[in-house]
């Protein structure tokens, strides 16, 4: 039921992809440098984590619904451009971060405690889900980013 980051298989290829991301790797997308998606994607962990404080929810009631969290997880592929929620919006919030082997070794270190972790704090999209439903999500948010770099 769709690529996650807690089937073994799943998580050595998303390693493998992540390890071919390099300093100089450019965007093919976006606005975001590959240091920037590095830490964008480490923030997202870090929410599921508690580590970042959630604001109240964000975005449409639907996607907290199981058809709305099968919808975007699932069915439909992520288009280029979809909307960054603004706190993990790096260009608007001027966050650029320079140390790009830093940043890769902190989204490794943030994926083993997550894999690790007995549970994952609620969503601002979708809500209270679980760790399946979480492996998915962020499978599917770092594919989408390593596609945006070539990897």
């Amino acid at each position: 039921m769709g690529s996650n980051i807690f089937y073994p298989d799943d998580y050595f290829v998303i390693q493998k992809r992540l390890d071919h991301v390099n300093a100089e790797s450019l965007r093919l997308w976006g606005t975001m440098s590959v240091a920037q998606m590095m830490e964008h994607c480490s923030m997202q962990l870090e929410l599921g984590l508690g580590k970042i404080e959630q604001a109240d929810f964000e975005g449409s009631r639907l996607m907290r619904t199981a058809f709305g969290r099968w919808l975007f997880l699932y069915a439909l592929p992520w288009p280029k451009g979809i909307r960054t929620p603004p706190r993990m919006d790096m260009v608007k919030n001027n966050i650029y971060p320079n140390d790009f082997q830093f940043r890769k070794r902190n989204l490794f270190e943030l994926l083993e405690q997550v894999r690790q972790s007995p549970g994952l704090k609620p969503h601002p999209f979708f809500g209270a889900m679980n760790k399946r439903v979480w492996g998915r999500l962020i499978w599917k948010h770092l594919d989408h980013h390593l596609r945006q770099f070539g990897c």
